[in-house]
C-alpha cells in the first residue's frame, strides 16, 4: 500500500492535490551554511484518509536490519533531564530519561529535521520492552538512506518520574503530563527540554514543517496536543492508539471548533481490540479531521492497545507518509 503524501497545512482530504507547500515559520535564529529553513513540496492527498490495516502485525524489514547498505546512526543515552520549570499539576524535580539518535549523514553546521517521541523506551528498541519495540533508530537509518525521510535528529523521552524510570499507563504523573488537555506539556518541551538538552547541541531546521512529534496511547494524545497548542512549532504528528478518552471529552471535540484548520498533518490508528472507547474515539477523530479538511491518515485494524504491534508494523510507511515532500536545507 502506498504511504502517501506529507506536509503542512490542512488541505481537503480526498483525490485532489493539497496545493500547499507549508506554513512553518522561524523558531530560532541560526547560521547553518545551507540556511535553517527546509522546504515542503505540495504533499498532495495520496495516502490521506482512512486505510484499513488488517493483521497479522509483524515487524517490517526496515525495523529488523539495515537494508541496501544503509549506514548506522548513533544512539546516545540514556541521559536524564531534571525538571526545573513550573507546570500546572506537575511535581518539582521529576526526572526524564531520554535518548538522542544522530544519523550517520548528520553534519554539524547543516540543519537537520527534528522528531521527538513520548514513552521513548517503546520506540528506541529497549530490549527490556520486547513486546513494544518500534526499533526507531534502525527504521530511521533505512528511511534516511532511501530518501524517504530527511536527515533527522530523533529524541526519545520517557515521562517524568521521581526516579527517572519508565512508568506505564497506570501512573498518575504520566497521565498528568500526557493526558491533560492544556498546553503545559508542549510548553515544557519548547521552553525547557529542547532548548536545554537538544537545540544547543545540534543544528535543527527552524520551520515547523521540519518538526514532528509522536507517541503511543497517552504519549500519542500528548503529541497531538503539543502540535495543536503549538502549531507554529510542530506540523507533523505520528501516533498509535492516542488516548482521546483520557482528555475528558475535550478531544476530539476540539477539532471541530477551530476554523480554518490548523496546519497539521496527523497519523493515527486504533483497533477493535483496543481499550474500551479508544476505537470509537479514534473513528470519531478521523471523521472530524476529514470534515475540517486536515491532512490525516487513519489505520483502523484489529490490534490491541498494548503491545502496539499494528503501529510497529506500519511505522516505516507511516513515516514515509508523514515526511513526503519535505527537504532539509543542504
Amino acid at each position: 500500500m502506498n504511504a502517501g503524501g506529507s506536509g503542512a497545512s490542512g488541505a481537503t482530504a480526498g483525490n485532489t492535490d493539497a496545493g500547499n507547500d507549508g506554513e512553518g515559520g522561524p523558531l530560532t535564529e541560526g547560521g547553518a551554511p545551507g540556511g535553517t529553513m527546509g522546504t515542503q513540496d505540495p504533499p498532495g492527498t495520496m495516502g490521506d484518509g482512512p486505510y484499513p490495516q488488517p493483521g497479522p502485525y509483524n515487524l517490517p524489514p526496515e525495523a529488523l536490519s539495515h537494508l541496501n547498505g544503509a549506514p548506522t546512526g548513533q544512539v546516545l543515552g540514556p541521559m536524564v533531564h531534571t525538571l526545573t520549570g513550573t507546570y500546572m499539576g506537575w511535581t518539582p524535580g521529576w526526572k526524564f530519561t531520554y535518548w538522542v539518535y544522530v544519523p550517520a549523514q548528520y553534519k554539524s553546521g547543516h540543519a537537520a529535521a527534528f522528531m521527538m517521541f513520548q514513552d521513548g523506551s517503546l520506540y528506541i528498541g529497549n530490549p527490556n520492552l520486547s513486546q513494544a519495540r518500534f526499533n526507531a533508530p534502525t527504521v530511521f537509518d533505512n528511511l534516511i538512506a532511501e530518501g524517504s525521510m530527511p536527515v533527522t535528529i530523533g529524541v526519545f523521552v520517557d515521562p517524568g518520574s521521581s526516579m527517572g524510570q519508565h512508568v506505564g499507563g497506570g501512573d498518575a504523573g504520566r497521565s498528568r503530563q500526557y493526558d491533560t488537555p492544556n498546553d503545559q506539556f508542549g510548553k515544557f518541551l519548547l521552553t525547557e527540554f529542547i532548548p536545554t538538552e537538544i537545540a544547543g547541541k545540534y543544528d535543527l531546521v527552524t520551520d515547523a514543517d521540519g518538526w514532528g512529534i509522536g507517541g503511543h496511547s497517552s504519549g500519542g494524545i500528548a503529541a497531538i496536543m503539543a502540535a495543536w497548542y503549538y502549531p507554529d512549532k510542530f506540523h507533523k504528528a505520528i501516533t498509535a492508539s492516542p488516548s482521546f478518552p483520557n482528555t475528558g471529552g475535550v478531544f476530539p471535540a476540539e477539532i471541530l471548533k477551530v476554523s480554518p484548520a490548523k496546519p497539521l498533518r496527523v497519523y493515527h490508528l486504533s483497533g477493535t481490540a483496543d481499550l474500551p472507547g479508544w476505537f470509537a474515539a479514534n473513528n470519531q477523530a478521523q471523521m472530524d479531521f476529514a470534515m475540517m479538511g486536515y491532512h490525516y491518515r487513519y489505520r483502523p485494524g484489529t490490534g490491541a492497545h498494548f503491545p502496539p504491534a499494528a503501529a510497529a508494523a506500519d511505522f516505516p510507511d507511516a513515516l514515509r507518509w508523514l515526511w513526503r515532500g519535505y527537504h532539509a536545507p543542504p
